[in-house]
């Protein structure tokens, strides 16, 4: 019986827990590991198909790609491939999925991924959060994590507030097909996660742009959000120093009413004052 109840309390735990996420649970990823660095990606030579039958084992199956070049969409059938990396490490292959993050209640939200691979150096299932939010997105309620308990839990390997957090130290990388200008075609391209450091939008990963407050590589959906909430605070702000403008006039005007009127009461006492005292001595005089 000890045991029935104590399987029921876990099952409810996990069910808890699961709804404790914007997502109830609903979505997750599975990624693989692989031997490849970002340089041997940034090499690998993009590959045409017809099915998905002709595309490697790290690929998410034949998908079409189109390119405007200015006159007319030119269509590609490619195999889609897409990767998280970081330097000097190996990279891990994003499984089914060509995003490490969605866009919900207007911040990004990094979900877990789980391993669906054994390999000589992971030898069971595990967990890990690939969208890392930058310090300042977070702080201004932009970007959200599942749940991390240890910096392990984090592909950032920086967990704070138990959100996964971008690491300086650690970056992290991005890559998949892309359209090259220069060499006029589709290439293997490695750019900056969401979260990371930027100047300028070709730092980040083609889907995202650099957000020029935070300079920081974003969703254009978070940036436009934030854009728009900063100038709602930037109304705000004015609306604030306008109406304590309108009240220190108003009480200005009124103090300066106030010492007006209290100078003609005054004055008004002077003079009746006066006025008694010389009744006063006019009386004296008569007696005398």
């Amino acid at each position: 019986m000890k045991t029935l109840i104590f399987y029921i309390t876990l099952v409810l735990s996990y069910v808890a827990t699961v709804n404790l996420t914007p997502l109830d649970g609903e979505y997750a990823g599975s990624f693989k590991y692989t031997n490849y660095t970002m340089k041997d990606i940034e090499n690998i030579e993009v590959i045409k198909c017809n099915t998905d039958d002709d595309c490697p084992e790290f690929s998410n199956g034949c998908a079409l790609y189109t390119h405007w070049d200015g006159e007319n969409d030119i269509e590609y059938n490619l195999c889609e491939m897409t990767f998280m990396c970081h330097d000097n490490s190996t990279c891990i292959f994003l499984n089914n999925a060509s995003t490490y993050y969605i866009n919900i209640k207007e911040m990004e939200y990094g979900i877990a991924f789980v391993g669906n691979n054994t390999s000589n150096e992971k030898n069971k299932e595990d967990k890990i959060i690939l969208h890392s939010c930058s310090k300042q997105m977070y702080k201004h309620n932009l970007c959200e994590t599942d749940t991390c308990i240890t910096a392990d839990n984090c592909y950032s390997n920086l967990c704070i507030h138990d959100t996964c957090i971008t690491n300086p130290n650690y970056p992290s990388y991005i890559c998949r097909l892309d359209w090259v200008d220069e060499d006029k075609k589709p290439e293997m391209q490695c750019k900056k996660a969401n979260g990371e450091k930027c100047s300028h939008d070709d730092e980040c990963d083609q889907v995202n742009v650099c957000d020029n407050d935070l300079e920081v590589c974003a969703s254009p959906l978070i940036t436009e959000h934030h854009r728009d909430r900063k100038f709602l605070d930037y109304l705000f702000f004015l609306g604030v120093v306008v109406t304590v403008i309108i009240i220190l006039t108003l009480i200005v005007l009124i103090s300066l009413f106030v010492l007006s009127c209290a100078y003609v009461a005054f004055d008004e006492l002077k003079n009746i004052l006066f006025n008694i005292g010389d009744d006063y001595r006019q009386l004296e005089d008569t007696n005398n």
